[in-house]
């Protein structure tokens, strides 16, 4: 089976990187794509003077195809700052030479130059502002060069040069739209994961407070708009103040961490649950009855008084939760009224002695 495009990808963008290169990250994968286009861009250059038998020029290229080979070599060796330079040094010295003996100035080959200035503002970092300016300066001057110097390419006929006009064009936007569509695949990544951990609670990782109430508004409004039953429902781990106190914080942290896992698993995929503050939680169960919460519920409850939590000194801590539950109905308008209910539910769990489930009150 072949490797999906994207698996396939990442692999050629992460070459040589190093799992501590976080804050270099997109720069390397920048120079590993431009070393890639640099090795697709000289094969396709040695196949066409193959045909025309200039093998001369051919191994020219053969040489920088090597030379690119190289640099993914170095690169794995932790030489990126050498190869961020190999890669536009490489590129101009084969563009000037392309342009004025092998092409002519009349192909407009020198326009590759403009991949050149993508490659500086999108591989060196802000605080290399001498490098990438040099490269851009110095890209500018050498295709001032071609174009003030009237060279007539050796080997292309008279019908030649338009056809690589057209030809510089296509690669020229193919390569940007290439660097492009990947700086922006990196962003969105990049912001997906820090969407992320906006959304998740450190310790437990569960959707955290904001998350888990956005959630709460979206459940409740597709529940009224769709008119299914919805179900929401406030956790509370009982005495954990207690635990804190007595085994100091690191075991609370474990028991949230852990009991959190175990309540998860107590609920279906389309359920949400998050860290309401401190030992709180909230689960919201669409389409549910509030029959249906109650059971669902109270298997969590025995679940988790069933699940004992072991410290690394060996201490085996208990933990029961109170929960209280209050259903969607004509009698709630917000969200807010629901938790509210839910909230007094849970309450009562609490005064009637912990370790229960408490549905809402009667009157909704």
């Amino acid at each position: 089976m072949l490797p999906s495009k994207q698996n396939w990808l990442d692999k050629l963008l992460n070459f040589g990187i190093s799992e501590d290169s976080a804050s270099n990250l997109n720069y390397k994968q920048v120079v590993n794509l431009a070393l890639a286009l640099l090795c697709v861009t000289d094969i396709g250059m040695m196949l066409v003077f193959a045909v025309q038998h200039a093998f001369q020029v051919v191994a020219f290229y053969a040489a920088f195809l090597a030379l690119s080979l190289f640099g993914f070599y170095l690169h794995s060796r932790h030489y990126f700052s050498l190869v961020k330079l190999i890669v536009p040094l490489s590129t101009m010295v084969q563009i000037v030479v392309t342009s004025l003996f092998f092409f002519g100035v009349d192909s407009d080959f020198q326009w590759l130059f403009i991949t050149v200035a993508a490659y500086a503002f999108t591989a060196f970092r802000p605080d290399e502002k001498v490098l990438r300016y040099s490269v851009i300066l110095l890209s500018i001057s050498l295709f001032s060069v071609c174009e003030v110097f009237p060279v007539t390419g050796v080997h292309l006929s008279p019908s030649q040069p338009g056809v690589v006009v057209v030809l510089t064009f296509l690669w020229t936007l193919f390569t940007l739209s290439v660097v492009i569509s990947v700086v922006i695949a990196r962003l969105r990544k990049v912001n997906d994961y820090l969407r992320i951990l906006a959304e998740r609670d450190e310790l437990t990782g569960l959707a955290n407070r904001r998350k888990v109430l956005t959630d709460a508004v979206k459940m409740y409004t597709e529940a009224l708009f769709y008119h299914q039953p919805c179900v929401f429902a406030i956790l509370d781990l009982d005495h954990f103040k207690r635990i804190n106190d007595t085994f100091g914080h690191d075991a609370g942290d474990l028991v949230l961490s852990q009991i959190s896992s175990v309540m998860r698993s107590c609920l279906n995929e389309e359920d949400a649950i998050g860290r309401y503050g401190g030992e709180e939680f909230v689960v919201i169960m669409r389409n549910t009855t509030l029959k249906e919460a109650l059971e669902k519920m109270d298997q969590l409850r025995e679940t988790v008084e069933n699940t004992y939590i072991t410290t690394e000194k060996g201490i085996v801590i208990p933990v029961t939760v109170s929960i209280g539950l209050a259903a969607i109905s004509r009698h709630t308008k917000r969200y807010e009224d629901v938790l509210s209910l839910a909230d007094t539910a849970l309450y009562q769990a609490k005064k009637a002695g912990r370790n229960r489930v408490v549905s809402q009150p009667s009157i909704v």
